[in-house]
């Protein structure tokens, strides 16, 4: 049957995208993925990321798909700079048919430890040496931030919806981690991992509240992804004691992270709404101690 063709499930040509955070890491992989599939991105990220050279590869790789990419730089921290986003898109666009909110970020303690094996002295000056303005950025990045953009831009994510919904159009993907999930780390992640877990209830939040424009909001909860943030394979990664132990024993690549988009941002995942989906490798099933 035609309509169970891969390729009208997952179809995505033509479709408008918002990607943040598309300048590296999950964010790039994205991007990568819609516009290898004929979609349009605007991809977002930090005036001082290389916006420019990343939309000069994407639009390289759209040359035979019909996928494109256009720039913005913006700082998701400021709820005036995401209007100004959302103003601009709606400048250009009459409906937007996803918002892939991805940009995140990750504040350690200035004074770290190996929080498995460390003594309560060195645990408590660790812990105590985070700082107040640490874990206010990493909420209003990490959390706020995927409100306001939802937010400014769904008068245009309702407009895709109220055309396609049963093609999956209208939907808000938010980027989580497996860290909401469980803290089976050598490193004190608690500023993230709570900002996470905190993003993983807004998924239910947002999908309860525009279920009525039947604006799709779901989630995924990556493990570990090659970023700025994680440095895979780079000496000195203070994860690398942990890659083995993931059951799929590697990190995440580009096919893992573009392919659970994919299939939510289309028509084979048009039924999928207000829940998050763990893309980790069997991660946390160490947490559950099913080894």
């Amino acid at each position: 049957m035609s309509q169970l063709n891969c390729l009208n499930l997952f179809n995505v040509q033509g479709q408008v995208a918002v990607v943040t955070g598309g300048s590296s890491g999950l964010g790039l992989m994205i991007c990568k993925g819609l516009v290898s599939n004929g979609a349009k991105v605007y991809v977002v990220a930090l005036p001082s990321d290389p916006i420019n050279e990343v939309v000069d590869e994407l639009n390289k790789l759209g040359s035979e798909t019909g996928g494109s990419a256009f720039g913005f730089p913006c700082d998701l921290s400021s709820k005036s700079s995401i209007q100004a986003l959302a103003q601009e898109i709606s400048n250009r666009e009459t409906h937007l048919d996803m918002l892939i909110s991805n940009a995140g970020i990750r504040r350690d303690p200035p004074v770290q430890c190996n929080v498995l094996t460390a003594s309560i002295t060195q645990l408590q000056q660790s812990m105590w040496s985070s700082n107040e303005t640490d874990w206010e950025k990493t909420f209003r990045v990490n959390t706020t931030a995927h409100y306001f953009l939802s937010v400014a831009l769904l008068p245009l994510l309702a407009a895709a919806a109220a055309e396609g919904r049963d093609q999956g159009r209208g939907v808000v993907v938010i980027t989580s981690s497996c860290a909401s999930m469980h803290n089976v780390t050598n490193v004190d992640l608690t500023s993230y991992a709570t900002s996470k877990a905190a993003t993983d209830h807004l998924v239910k939040l947002l999908a309860a509240k525009y279920h009525r424009f039947y604006v799709r909001v779901v989630g995924i909860n990556p493990g570990f992804v090659p970023s700025n943030m994680n440095p895979v394979g780079e000496e000195g990664n203070i994860f690398s004691s942990l890659f083995d132990k993931v059951p799929a024993k590697r990190p995440a690549i580009a096919e893992d992270i573009a392919g659970t988009v994919l299939y939510l941002v289309s028509k084979a995942g048009a039924y999928v709404d207000g829940i998050s989906l763990c893309v980790d490798g069997g991660r946390v099933l160490l947490a559950n101690g099913q080894e």
